[in-house]
């Protein structure tokens, strides 16, 4: 099948979203400057969203010949936990160390409630796990966990599965509470619903390449998508609620089926079109599992040397200098991890399990 650049494009994307909206911390912190149009920052926390209706999408594809398959499911496990946990854990160990050495630079030391091992392991907890972004990567766990269940079923089941997990989240999120159950509420959690539609999107795409792929126009699902994400945006469905708790039934439909839908879009506009996407958001990712877990402790380092330095109160033109300067390091240090950390984790971790599908293998969902 044809390798689809545009899903790499959008991983890009989703971790420049992230970025612009962790900036807005920052921007808090060590700069006395106003955001211009604030409101798309905020929306940058989306990019989370658009992860995991991409993390579905690409676990459709990337195993679409392997449904009901025996051994198929140990091998996704395996292969889902080399992906994630190595080089999770090299900067797990790193904020591990300044946490012992200087606990207040920490994201979750004021609190200091941080489960030390539940972090390690990816684990729900109650609070904040010690790296600041990771609590995203626990959700991940479950959906590998979820998925790896359906992957036992034939793959004439495999919609229908996806419909029942959908229909338990939205009773869940009617009828359950899930305070003080970390657990539960992982279960629970409607970021599920956004991985779920990502899912059938991937299902979408598959059987249109079977039928032709221009049975629906790219161009209609890419304008109800992005009417959906608009509507979202300037209804502001997308608010400064803690999203780790939960979020609304509303911002899973609207935001993650809106991504979903461009998702479905692209991909099928790229086949057809035999058109790659630009080169530098493909490019952004390729490192955007190191962006991911780096950006936060590269915008920092930014922050405080231009604080050090008497800038915070530059004005207007000082802080465009800023944000030129922090996201061009941010990129940087994003391709020096990638280089010498997640590859070489990557070519160890290769050596450690069996073959998996060749489209897993750039199917890094973070």
């Amino acid at each position: 099948m044809h390798k689809l650049t545009s899903l790499q494009a959008a991983r890009g994307l989703a971790a420049l979203l992230v970025v612009a909206f962790h900036s807005i911390f920052i921007n808090t912190k060590y700069l006395q400057s106003e955001l211009i149009i604030p409101e798309l920052f905020v929306f940058g926390q989306t990019g989370v969203d658009l992860f995991f209706a991409l993390s579905g999408f690409v676990m459709i594809i990337a195993f679409r010949k392997k449904f009901g398959l025996r051994g198929e499911t140990l091998n996704f496990l395996k292969g889902r936990f080399l992906r994630i946990y190595p080089t999770y854990w090299v900067y797990f160990l790193a904020v591990l160390l300044v946490f012992i050495i200087r606990p207040e630079l920490v994201n979750n030391s004021q609190s200091g409630h941080s489960n030390i091992l539940s972090s390690f392991l990816l684990l729900p907890e109650e609070s904040a796990p010690l790296v600041m972004v990771a609590w995203s990567l626990t959700h991940e766990i479950w959906f590998y966990l979820v998925f790896a269940l359906i992957l036992k079923l034939p793959v004439q089941y495999v919609s229908a599965a996806l419909l029942v997990w959908l229909l338990a989240i939205v009773f869940a999120s009617f009828f359950m509470t899930t305070t003080g159950a970390p657990y539960l509420r992982i279960i629970t959690h409607e970021f599920s619903i956004e991985f779920i539609l990502g899912a059938l999107s991937g299902v979408a795409y598959l059987k249109l390449a079977q039928r032709g792929l221009k049975t629906i126009p790219p161009v209609l699902l890419a304008a109800v998508g992005m009417s959906s994400l608009l509507y979202a945006f300037f209804d502001k469905t997308v608010g400064n609620a803690d999203v780790i708790q939960a979020i609304s039934l509303k911002r899973a439909f609207l935001v993650g089926g809106g991504y979903a839908l461009l998702l479905l879009a692209c991909a099928l506009q790229e086949v057809i079109s035999k058109k790659h996407a630009p080169r530098l958001l493909a490019f952004i990712g390729d490192i955007s599992y190191s962006m991911y877990l780096s950006h936060i402790l590269t915008l920092s380092v930014c922050g405080r040397i231009w604080s050090m330095l008497g800038y915070s109160n530059g004005g207007l033109w000082s802080a465009i200098l800023f944000w030129t300067i922090s996201y061009s390091a941010v990129i940087l240090v994003s391709f020096i991890s990638y280089q010498l950390v997640e590859r070489r984790v990557m070519q160890v971790s290769r050596r450690a399990r069996r073959p998996l599908p060749r489209s897993l293998e750039n199917a890094n969902t973070l």
